[in-house]
Formats: C-alpha cells, sequence, structure tokens
C-alpha cells in the first residue's frame, strides 16, 4: 500500500506539467477548484465531488478520468472504488488548459459493523438527554473481536464525550421557540481499522411541566391546590416520559413567595401557599448563566374534589384516568361526568358521557376512560364532574396531544425501500366494548350466509361504523361493518383479519384481544404491495399496551392460511415448514409495562416476508389461554426497510 501510495504521489505533478496553452499564448480559464481534494472509500463505496472551473462567469464544464482505474472510476463527479490503492480522480476544464486532482485512497471490504450500545447494553439508534445528563456508552463489533475504539463528537457546543465513551450533555441556551435549551449533533466511534458507526443526539427541554403526576404542555397555565407538595419535572425532547429536572444543573426560581421550591434528592419539589387565587411565574437558568427563561404559570385555584391524569395518547387516542377517594373502591362507588373539549376555555365540547355510580365497566379498577375517533396531532381538554348529591365536585382541567398519523392502504402498486405499505389506527372504530363473536351477538357466518340486521343487531345504541365477524375459512375472519350496506363500501377495516378464535373485542379507538378462553391474533390485509419475486424486510411500529405489566405479546405471519410465530431470532426452518423463505425478526416477544393506561410504542423488524403475507399480533403460543395476558392494540404502520 506503501509502495502504491509513492508512486501516486510522484506521478500528482505530471498531471498539471502537461497543461496546454492557448493558442493566443495565454488561458483565459484560470484554475479548476475541487470540493475536496482527498476521499476515502472502502471497496464498492461511492460519493460525490465537485468541480469549479474559475472565473465562473465563464460557465465552463469539466472532463472527469481517473488516472489508474484498476482501484476506482470516476463518472460526473461520483467517485466509486474499485480495489485497494490509491490514485487521483482528475477534472479537466472543458478546453482543456487547466486541471485539479483528487486522492483516493481506497481501503479493503469492510469485515465487520460496529454498534453503540447505552448503560443497559441496548443497542442505540439515537441518543437523547437533557442539559448536564452522564450517558456511559460502549462500543461493539459484528465479529466478536478485541478492538480498541475511538470516541468523538461532532459539535463538541453540544457536549463532550471521553476517551471510554462516557458522554456529557452541556448546557447552553438557546433562542428556538418552545424550548429552553435544543441542541443537535452526532457521536461517532471507530476502531482501529477505521470501521464505526454515528448516531445522532440531541439534547433538549421543552416549555412544558410535570406538576405532581400531571403533565402541563408548553403554555398550559397550571393549576395547584393550596397547602400542596408536589414534585416537579419536564418533558425531554425524545423522552418516553417526564423526567425530573436536574437540580444540580439547573436553578429554579419563582415570582411569588407564595409559593416555594427545594431540593431534594437531586431534584425539585414544589409547595404552595395556605392562600387560593394567587399566580407565580417559573423559570430556569443555568449556573454561572445570567439569563432566566419562564417556562410555565402556576396558579393556586379553588380545591379540587378530583384529581385527573393524563395517562397515554396514540394517533386518534387519548386515555385519562382520575382519583377522589383514598381507595379506587371509594372512587368506583361515585357517579361522574366526564368531558372533552377543544379548547381550553371548555366552549367547545367534543364529547361528553354520564357515568352512574359504581359502574360495572371499571371492573374493580381505578376510573380511566379512553377517549377515540380524534384528531391526530391535536390537543384535547378534559375534566371530570363528581355529581354526588347534586353538590358538584370537579377536577381541574387539563390537556391531552394526540400523535402525528397518515392512514396508509395496502395498495397493489409495488412498493419500494422507504415506503410504509400499511398504516391504520383503528380511530374509526365505534365508543363501546362489546367481543365481535357470535356469542356477543354478532353473525359469524360463511361467505356465503347474508348477515341479518333484524335479528343479529348488537350495537342497538351506537351511532357510529358498527362491526360483524365473517369468516370463509378455518383461520381468518374479516372484520367488516354491520351492515351489508357497509360491507359493499370496501370500509378499510375489512381488510383485517383476526385469527382462528373471535375473541377480538372492538373498543373506542382500538381493538382488545382476549385470551380468556383462546388465543386470537388480529391481521393485517395481505401485503401484495410487497413486489413479486422480492423478499422484504419491514419495520412494524405500533402502539400496545396489556391487561397487566409483564403481559407479552408476538408478531408473527400468516402465508395463505398458514401461521407462523417466528421463535427466535435466527430461525432456519420457515421454508422447510411451508412458508416460501426463512423468517427472522430482532424482537422474539415484546413485554408490556405499566398495565392498560401505558400505551407504549414498540418497533419490531421482520424479514423474509413475500407477497401476500399478513403479519399478525397477539399473545404468545405459551400465553395464549392465560387470563391476565389480554392486550390492547390502538395503531400499526408497516414500512419497508429492505428488499431483496
Amino acid at each position: 500500500m506503501k509502495k502504491i501510495l509513492t508512486i501516486a504521489i510522484l506521478l500528482l505533478p505530471a498531471l498539471f506539467a502537461c497543461d496546454p496553452d492557448s493558442k493566443d499564448g495565454g488561458s483565459v480559464v484560470t484554475s479548476v477548484v475541487l470540493s475536496r481534494d482527498k476521499v476515502d472509500l472502502h471497496v464498492g463505496e461511492s460519493t460525490t465531488i465537485t468541480a469549479t472551473v474559475l472565473p465562473e462567469s465563464l460557465g465552463m464544464g469539466v472532463v472527469w478520468s481517473i488516472l489508474d482505474e484498476e482501484y476506482a472510476e470516476v463518472k460526473d463527479g461520483t467517485i466509486t472504488a474499485k480495489a485497494e490503492g490509491v490514485t487521483y480522480a482528475v477534472a479537466t476544464s472543458a478546453d482543456g488548459s487547466k486541471k485539479a486532482a483528487c486522492m483516493v485512497s481506497v481501503n479493503p471490504t469492510i469485515q465487520y459493523t460496529t454498534s453503540i450500545r447505552g448503560e443497559n447494553g441496548q443497542v442505540l439508534s439515537a441518543i437523547y438527554g437533557y442539559p448536564g445528563q452522564k450517558i456511559k456508552l460502549s462500543a461493539e463489533t459484528s465479529d466478536g473481536g478485541i478492538h480498541s475504539f475511538t470516541w468523538s463528537l461532532e459539535d463538541t457546543t453540544v457536549g463532550t464525550i471521553t476517551a471510554d465513551g462516557q458522554l456529557t450533555l452541556a448546557a447552553n441556551a438557546s433562542t428556538a421557540a418552545g424550548f429552553v435549551y435544543d441542541a443537535e449533533s452526532s457521536v461517532k466511534v471507530t476502531t482501529e481499522a477505521g470501521y464505526g458507526c454515528k448516531i445522532p443526539v440531541r439534547s433538549s427541554l421543552l416549555n412544558g411541566l410535570k406538576v405532581g403526576d400531571v403533565f402541563n404542555p408548553a403554555g398550559t397555565p397550571i393549576i395547584v391546590q393550596a397547602s400542596e407538595t408536589y414534585p416537579i419535572g419536564v418533558m425531554y425532547q425524545g423522552a418516553d416520559s417526564p423526567l425530573a429536572i436536574p437540580a444540580d444543573d439547573i436553578d429554579v426560581t419563582l415570582s411569588n413567595s407564595a409559593f416555594q421550591v427545594q431540593k431534594a434528592e437531586g431534584a425539585y419539589k414544589l409547595t404552595t401557599g395556605p392562600t387560593t387565587g394567587v399566580s407565580t411565574k417559573l423559570s430556569v437558568s443555568f449556573p454561572g448563566s445570567s439569563e432566566s427563561i419562564e417556562i410555565a404559570e402556576l396558579k393556586i385555584d379553588k380545591v379540587y374534589g378530583i384529581t385527573a391524569q393524563f395517562a397515554a395518547a396514540s394517533s386518534s387516542t387519548l386515555s385519562f384516568t382520575w382519583t377522589e377517594g383514598v381507595s379506587a373502591e371509594d372512587d368506583i362507588a361515585k357517579p361522574y361526568t366526564i368531558y372533552l373539549y377543544k379548547d381550553e376555555e371548555c366552549t367547545d365540547l367534543e364529547v361528553s358521557f354520564s357515568i352512574p355510580a359504581g359502574d360495572g365497566c371499571w371492573k374493580g379498577r381505578q376510573p380511566k376512560f379512553i377517549f377515540s375517533g380524534l384528531t391526530p396531532a391535536t390537543t384535547y381538554w378534559f375534566k371530570v364532574d363528581d355529581t354526588t348529591s347534586g353538590a358538584e365536585k370537579d377536577s381541574p382541567v387539563i390537556a391531552g396531544t394526540t400523535e402525528a398519523f397518515t392512514i396508509v392502504e395496502v395498495s397493489s402498486d409495488p412498493a419500494s425501500e422507504g415506503d410504509i405499505i400499511l398504516a391504520e389506527d383503528f380511530g374509526q372504530l365505534c365508543w363501546g366494548a362489546d367481543e365481535v363473536s357470535q356469542s356477543a351477538g354478532y353473525d359469524v357466518a360463511t361467505s356465503s350466509t347474508a348477515y341479518n340486521a333484524d335479528t343479529k343487531k348488537s350495537f342497538t345504541s351506537r351511532d357510529v361504523a358498527e362491526f360483524v365477524g365473517t369468516t370463509s375459512q378455518y383461520a381468518q375472519r374479516s372484520l367488516t361493518a354491520q351492515s351489508v350496506a357497509k360491507k359493499e363500501s370496501g370500509v378499510r377495516f375489512a381488510k383485517w383479519a383476526q385469527g382462528q378464535y373471535a375473541r377480538i373485542y372492538i373498543g373506542p379507538g382500538y381493538m382488545f384481544l382476549s385470551t380468556t378462553s383462546y388465543g386470537t391474533h388480529i391481521l393485517t390485509p395481505e401485503l401484495v404491495s410487497i413486489p413479486e419475486g422480492k423478499t422484504a424486510k419491514v419495520k412494524v411500529t405500533f402502539h400496545a399496551s396489556g391487561k397487566v405489566s409483564g403481559g407479552k405479546a408476538v408478531l408473527a405471519v400468516q402465508h395463505g392460511t398458514s401461521f407462523y410465530e417466528i421463535s427466535s431470532n435466527n430461525q432456519t426452518n420457515k421454508a422447510s415448514q411451508g412458508h416460501p423463505v426463512n423468517l427472522t425478526t430482532n424482537v422474539e416477544t415484546i413485554t408490556f409495562d405499566g398495565g392498560l393506561t401505558n400505551l407504549q410504542e414498540f418497533e419490531v423488524t421482520l424479514d423474509g416476508l413475500v407477497n401476500g403475507d399478513r403479519i399478525a399480533f397477539g399473545p404468545t403460543s405459551e400465553t395464549a389461554k392465560d387470563n391476565s395476558n389480554m392486550m390492547l392494540l390502538s395503531d400499526f404502520t408497516v414500512q419497508i426497510i429492505e428488499l431483496k
């Protein structure tokens, strides 16, 4: 390699020694300038450089050539490495009078890949944090060898990283609207051979506040009660849940002495005074900085009988819970009216419900309600009234925001890498929770049996889309609207299906999979947009939760009438069992945390899918008949990340 490099360097002056003079004894072109004078590539990699002929007023182009085509080739400035060695890409002005060269160093084909891991050993695709946070990173290579690693951070104003991977995020002020602090960079790690990877880093602090158990979005006045102490925190960009303000890194001040803040175990607590009707501004600053930034306003209002809490969100669903007494039994025994508004002033009502005392829908658990059919990426306001004995008790108004989402129906047009081929949010499902099965009054019939609306009606009081199960074969029941007209209209949900046993409940904005007696799965439409003759690696993103923390679910594949549960991340036997190719996944099973109010986002990759496959979601084979392993599915997105 050194000998090749020496020869290439000796040849470089010869490239310019033969510049031809123009016929009149002087060239109008003064020089050719390249965007880069050196590139490093691995065999098979490509990069593009640009060339400018000066003066630019000539508008002259260049002719590209390569000094030694054994090592690389160049076309329109795009250099592609072919073999290990050193050569030069040469740009010559169109009139032939001037040249410029870029050294091209070609390294061997990459022998292994490198990944960055977090403190718990998980592979990271991005890092989100808050100012002052310390994150210990490690690196790992696919060959399992022992390597030395070099760490770097592209923008050192975002933070610092030590030689052993200790990342510390800095606390610099930002003028970005809605943020106390917001900065982006990338962290990079390379081995002694130059192989490596980099992932984005974002350090930010949203202008929003969590007081007690309630998170209040930016710009929302926060109502607190007199003579109370609340832990206070903030929501950081990219975080899954509100986190405590790092008291050692951020200073908090209040404008009214009726409120006080204290540091406790590295976090802040807020204490309110005894007087109602007073308010304060809450501001933050960084130690050593004279700049103080207001992030919230708090007001001591009347003493509320009910404490409401925003529990979870998906694209079309918001979940709220509330407490009033000293136990769940006390709360269940009260009658309530719940409201969801489109504005903070509570003048534009979205929907309301009256719930009698001791309603059986609570099933012995803390009152909770899920609103569905909502507009994605929209903020709504929620409140609860206790109508006991005519003396109204209510909660403060709290906000919740649905997530952004775009519906994508399966198309027969061949898809490309990067395409989202299916996205469904179940927001059009009806208000209610009845089982889609014969026992719940639905028509579970063959495709040749007409649906009888007079004798098989279940949702008699509903005024939104209703559903019925139908089947034409052993392992597939379609979810369709509950009328012949609806079926014929081709509604989106008619293209979904469920597994062998009809144990899917239609809830408000979600599907609830019951495992009381048997396991069942919800299946996507046939993925006919996967090109014929190709196998696809897809990323499946969905919001789901379990009835209890620790419940488990799996993504499986149905091909024709055969069902394939992918029981390992290195599955090699599916092709021999009937699927056209082997199937693999990065996650064998998923585990739910926090129960039904915790709608979690999951990402699972499936590799080996072919045209016409369906993706199934439901219990594992081991938990299919476990009464406690019921689960809820709110939305589902499938994106192709690779075609082979």
